[in-house]
């Protein structure tokens, strides 16, 4: 499910794509309780554009697969695949620090 894209005016990713694994993360770890995904949907995709995009992981973020790139917000980091699309970024979960990081 294609939900929207986050342009983050950072020239190694411009455009992020959430994954549905993403959206799934991002909504059990930010207590969003609203029935439906606009909020879920509006709230990711203002967190993925206002992310610091790095080559690092978080000290605390545990992920089974290495990333090219990370989007990092607060407590919350993103690892990050290319795409088949130049400039364009899959966000491919949620971590969030003091949480199940799966």
């Amino acid at each position: 499910m294609f939900v929207g894209t986050a342009r983050t005016g950072d020239p190694q990713a411009p455009e992020i794509v959430p994954s549905d694994h993403c959206v799934a993360r991002y909504r059990e770890r930010m207590p969003i309780r609203v029935p439906g995904l606009d909020d879920v949907i509006a709230g990711l995709l203002r967190v993925l554009e206002d992310a610091d995009i790095t080559h690092w992981p978080p000290a605390w973020a545990v992920s089974d697969k290495p990333a090219a790139l990370w989007a990092i917000s607060g407590d919350l980091a993103f690892p990050l695949a290319r795409t088949d699309a130049p400039g364009r970024w899959l966000a491919i979960t949620c971590l969030r620090r003091g949480r199940d990081r799966a």
